[in-house]
């Protein structure tokens, strides 16, 4: 309507301006075609013309408008369909974001065939199912949404993974995620799944293979790191001999070997597989530069050919990191075992000056009883006892 009413006034814009060109001079216009003649003015032929233009163009886009009506009138329905079935789209994943399950998959479904991205559909009907507790219903929309031609099996997968997880469904969800691994293995979400899935699964060796990377790409904190570095390391190790503890120290990287608690399951590795001089020799390098507690009282444990040299290395450590509870205990300890037995007393008293152990107490005890002082030693049992019952009903 608004470009006839355009056309309209152009061409009374051309009629006037014909008008005022011809006012003084109407012309003459001649025009033979066999026996036939037409004569008239130049200003009536040429609005004529015109007027015969005007009519030829409203002709064609009558008969155009006529010959495309079929094809319009199916693009308008289907502009009608598609906004039926994004309001469809809309108004269920509004009803999941509020909690309204059935709502959500009834919504969802409605149009999800017509819908631009009916995976988007079909993967919120399956979070809705699950909410619903209809498993069947859930892996079947899941099914149809890995039908979607040009869909995202990487969308698909990871929505199943979370929610067989989330269904305790977990052989199910390792086997989910391990397929999307191949598919993209630095996926920061789907390194995050299988960090916690593992650690639920203590499935410790295939979390040590995912640990490093799952780190690189930033999915877990270098504290949880090495709190997860620790059972996989020691699992690692298990049974292993010397050599293959060596190999395997190794292997981990520079940033765990520098912590303690790692330290510590490489000693204790080593410990059990008869080597406590090479265990020893791994704490001391530690030790050498930072105090740690559990690896002191650990040292204290092994039993290497040179008990001279590791009563030396702890008076050292004392002299260096000051008189701690644990380090006391371990000179007493490495004292009492080479029958020194004043300087061992004295040991095992400033340590219970600090803090009072039970441990220290059994080795006070000992000590008492291999100077003959049995009525002290029994006292100091008794202590030790007493306090074991208190931090057990605590």
């Amino acid at each position: 309507m608004r470009r006839v009413i355009i056309y309209f006034f152009v061409f009374i814009l051309l009629g006037v301006g014909l008008a005022l060109i011809f006012r003084e001079q109407n012309g003459y216009l001649l025009v033979a075609f066999g026996p036939w003649r037409v004569e008239t003015s130049l200003v009536f032929a040429a609005g004529a013309l015109l007027l015969a233009l005007w009519l030829l163009v409203g002709l064609w886009q009558l008969l155009s408008a006529g010959w495309m009506l079929p094809g319009r009138m199916r693009h308008w329905a289907q502009r009608k369909r598609a906004e039926k079935a994004r309001d469809a789209l809309d108004t269920g994943m509004l009803r999941l974001f509020e909690g309204r399950w059935e709502a959500a998959q009834n919504a969802l479904l409605d149009r999800a065939e017509r819908s631009q991205s009916p995976q988007i559909n079909y993967l919120g009907a399956a979070r809705a199912a699950q909410h619903r507790k209809a498993v069947r219903d859930r892996d079947q929309f899941l099914e149809l949404a890995a039908g979607v031609r040009d869909g995202s099996e990487l969308a698909v997968l990871l929505t199943q993974a979370e929610l067989q997880i989330n269904q305790g469904q977990d052989a199910e969800a390792l086997a989910s995620l391990a397929r999307l691994r191949e598919i993209d293995g630095r996926h920061p979400r789907v390194l995050e799944l299988l960090v916690d899935l593992c650690e639920r699964l203590r499935d410790w060796r295939y979390l040590g293979e995912i640990l490093p990377v799952a780190a690189k790409a930033g999915v877990i904190s270098t504290a949880r790191w090495i709190e997860l570095a620790v059972p996989t390391l020691d699992h690692a190790m298990a049974g292993a001999d010397r050599d293959k503890l060596e190999t395997l120290w190794k292997a981990t990287p520079k940033r765990l070997r520098r912590e303690a608690a790692l330290v510590a399951v490489y000693a204790r590795r080593l410990r059990y597989a008869r080597a406590d001089a090479a265990a020893a020799t791994v704490i001391e390098k530690y030790m050498g530069h930072r105090l740690d507690p559990a690896l002191a009282l650990l040292y204290g444990e092994l039993k290497t050919d040179d008990q001279t040299g590791q009563l030396a290395a702890v008076e050292g450590w004392l002299k260096k990191h000051g008189d701690s509870p644990e380090l006391l205990l371990v000179a007493g300890r490495l004292c009492l075992r080479n029958k020194l037995w004043g300087r061992a007393r004295s040991y095992f008293e400033s340590s219970l000056q600090g803090q009072s152990r039970p441990d220290a107490l059994l080795e006070l005890g000992r000590l008492l009883q291999e100077i003959d002082q049995h009525d002290e030693a029994i006292r100091a049992y008794r202590k030790g006892l007493e306090m074991v019952v208190e931090e057990r009903r605590a």
